[in-house]
């Protein structure tokens, strides 16, 4: 499995190592683990998702929406993701060297001409993009946040969902702290 998931087996531990948007989770037969403690139910119900799905490679490019894996649009996604990154579109630029490394981000190519592009590991298979534009005069801030090509071959759709808030709720988290 953790050759098939791309993560470490810990023979001394008899458990997974997995990282997810630069943390490193513990996967026993008793549970996953975060730091030291029980991870939160939305975390584990993500790495155990991941973990379920097939082998094969991940393909990052091209990008997919959202909207891509379901062939409808989503409102709520972007409502509740892209909206509040959105809100700190400027901060986020400008912290950027700061926060990529506690996600496991790099930065990108824009594909949109974006002002800065972030590429993150969200799991080992599973890639986000994350663009980010500046409020202009005329524009207000944007930011979109597109999926590798075949993340919904290692996630269901609602946990694709699940790790894009997870990352959102992350970043803003690390940004109110550095």
């Amino acid at each position: 499995m953790a050759e098939r998931a791309h993560a470490l087996y810990d023979e001394d531990r008899g458990a997974l190592l997995l990282c997810m948007l630069g943390q490193e989770y513990l996967v026993r037969r008793d549970g996953v683990f975060l730091r030291g403690r029980k991870a939160p139910d939305a975390h584990a119900c993500l790495v155990l998702d991941y973990l379920s799905g097939p082998g094969g490679p991940a393909v990052i490019t091209p990008w997919r929406a959202i909207g891509d894996f379901s062939g409808e649009a989503s409102p709520g996604f972007r409502r509740e993701v892209e909206l509040p990154l959105a809100r700190h579109a400027a901060e986020l630029i400008s912290r950027a060297n700061t926060l990529m490394p506690m996600v496991d981000a790099e930065p990108g190519p824009s594909i949109i001409g974006s002002d800065a592009a972030l590429t993150v590991r969200a799991l080992p298979k599973v890639y986000l993009h994350l663009e980010l534009s500046r409020e202009t005069q005329d524009f207000l801030a944007e930011a979109w946040l597109l999926f590798s090509k075949n993340a919904d071959e290692f996630l269901t759709l609602p946990s694709l969902r699940a790790v894009a808030g997870l990352f959102k709720d992350r970043l803003l988290s690390l940004l109110r702290i550095y």
